[in-house]
Parts: structure tokens; sequence; C-alpha cells
């Protein structure tokens, strides 16, 4: 799958199975993701809302899968992890003489 397109309809399916398998209604996903219901909404029904990574990324925190698995790309729902990984700092050399 290229990177610029995606399966919405696949992404809500799986959204709205992670939400019940959680026992969370939209309005709960949303609030603890910190978005909207309509959001939600939208995501499950493969409307294309206009969203970020970063929302993405709070909901698939919040139902604890990864984005991979959100995404489609993986079919085991994988726990999403804590934190986004982080850059590797460049070494610095130390001073000669």
């Amino acid at each position: 799958m290229a990177p610029s397109t995606l399966d919405w309809q696949g992404l809500g399916e799986r959204l709205h199975a992670a939400r019940r398998r959680q026992k969370l209604r939209s309005q709960d996903l949303a609030h603890r993701a910190g978005t909207s219901r309509m959001t939600i909404s939208r995501l499950e029904n493969t409307k294309k809302p206009q969203v970020t990574f970063d929302v993405i990324w709070r909901i698939a925190q919040v139902l604890q899968v990864s984005l991979d698995w959100l995404a489609g790309q993986v079919t085991e729902p994988a726990p999403a992890p804590t934190t986004p990984p982080k850059r590797p700092r460049s070494r610095k050399t130390a001073p000669v003489g």
C-alpha cells in the first residue's frame, strides 16, 4: 500500500472493533483521545475527516493498538507504544588536545 493511500473502510472497521472490545462509547474514546465524537464517528463510517496524525496516534494509544494494525498493515492488534519513537542523537566527538 502506498503511503498516500489508506483503506479508510478497513480503518473504520478496525477502529470500531477495537472501541467495542474496550467497551467504550464513541464519546468516551473521543474524550480520552482529546478529539470530538464527530471525528470518531466519521473515522468509523469512512467519511475521511480532516484528522491529524497526532489524533490517530492518541486514538491508538487509548485503544491499546498499534498504528500499523489500525492502518491495516498487520493482522494482530499489537499494543501501542506509550511514547512516539525517538530519533537517535548525533554523537559529539570529544575535544582533541
